[in-house]
């Protein structure tokens, strides 16, 4: 593997707390210190949650996840997670309008933390029409206040969070849903090992863990003024795409992400030009001891075939037994680099000024 030699973040920026303090204003370290108790929170508000008659014994033809963010993520993230057991797809909605495909036969999961997505409220109104089932979940706004007037009942979990920081919630309520309707199987071992797993990862992440005793500080440390060119494959799509958003909202920093075995038949041959501006890049794989036989090959000829050309290439890997696990314990790793970025680049990772513009100008058209 090739590393970046030069230091590019001071150790002594992510090893001081009163550095940290000044910069992280919005306390973000909190939130991701407190991702592991919010996880096991998310799987008591499903098991809590009252599901409505015609919910039960329903088989779906098609799950449809149906948000936008940090809310969307969810699906994406339960699509990778039992690709290989369910008999029906499981897609995620971006957009005001929905499929055509859905229908009576639908069960959509309209997800926005807020509850005043713009996108996801219009989405809303379609999946009514289409009389598919629904479940909502928010932490309340016009989501909630509409759900309910339709006489359906939304699943509230706790506001007051950016929304990218509140997935234990989201995730964890709503896969715990799938299992109560019996649409996949129960998963109360893997998801108890989680838990174990990420308590220790918030011990060796938390930033009183010194920079040499911190993987996450050493990493940030090397994507530091570089553009991280995020490669996985399929079973770790989401979790890939988790890393980019965060690095873009937390770090505010540019990144790009390509999944194996398509970057293979494509994206391999654009590292080639413009030969200077490829040392700005620093490919980093995500790895998982359960990818396909054929793409660990593919991964490690295409690592030897680009060497030369970014300014250094990474492996991150999952650890844990399930797959659950192991996705979470790499999402998790992830999320803390890009606060050790942010850090690094000496920028609040919470206020996220530009969308928040943006939002405000739509408002006014």
């Amino acid at each position: 593997m090739h590393f970046i030699k030069k230091r590019n973040c001071s150790m002594k920026r992510t090893d001081n707390l009163k550095s940290i303090r000044k910069i992280d204003l919005s306390d973000m370290a909190s939130l991701l210190s407190d991702f592991p108790q919010q996880c096991e929170e998310g799987v008591k508000i499903g098991q809590d949650y009252k599901l409505s008659s015609s919910l039960k014994n329903f088989t779906p033809s098609v799950i449809l996840f149906s948000g936008l963010g940090g809310s969307a993520i969810t699906g994406d993230l339960i699509a990778d997670l039992v690709r290989e057991e369910v008999k029906f797809p499981i897609l995620t909605n971006r957009d005001y309008t929905i499929p055509n495909f859905v229908n009576e036969k639908t069960l959509v999961f309209v997800i926005s933390y807020s509850g005043n997505t713009e996108e996801t409220l219009s989405s809303y109104q379609e999946v009514l029409k289409r009389k598919a089932k629904i479940i909502v979940i928010s932490s309340g706004g016009k989501l909630t206040e509409l759900a309910r007037s339709n006489k359906i009942l939304p699943l509230g979990i706790p506001g007051g969070f950016p929304p990218r920081t509140a997935l234990g919630f989201l995730f964890f309520s709503a896969f715990t849903l799938l299992q109560k309707l019996n649409l996949i199987k129960d998963r109360g071992k893997e998801t108890k090992e989680t838990f174990s797993s990420l308590s220790k990862l918030k011990e060796e992440l938390s930033p009183d863990r010194p920079f040499e005793r911190n993987q996450a500080k050493k990493i940030a440390e090397k994507l530091k003024g570089k553009i991280p060119i995020i490669y996985a494959s399929n079973r770790l799509s989401a979790v890939a795409m988790r890393f980019q958003t965060q690095l873009a909202e937390n770090s505010k920093q540019f990144s790009s992400r390509n999944l194996f075995p398509e970057m293979n038949h494509n994206e391999i041959m654009g590292w080639n030009n413009p030969i200077s501006s490829l040392k700005k890049f620093l490919v980093v794989f995500l790895k998982d001891a359960g990818d396909f036989p054929r793409v660990k090959s593919r991964m490690k000829i295409t690592q030897s075939l680009i060497a030369d050309y970014p300014a250094g290439i990474l492996e991150l890997n999952t650890r844990g037994e399930s797959v659950l696990s192991r996705n979470f314990s790499l999402l998790y790793l992830c999320d803390w680099i890009s606060f050790y970025l942010a850090i690094c680049n000496q920028i609040d990772p919470t206020p996220v000024e530009r969308i928040t513009l943006l939002k405000k100008k739509l408002k006014n058209l």
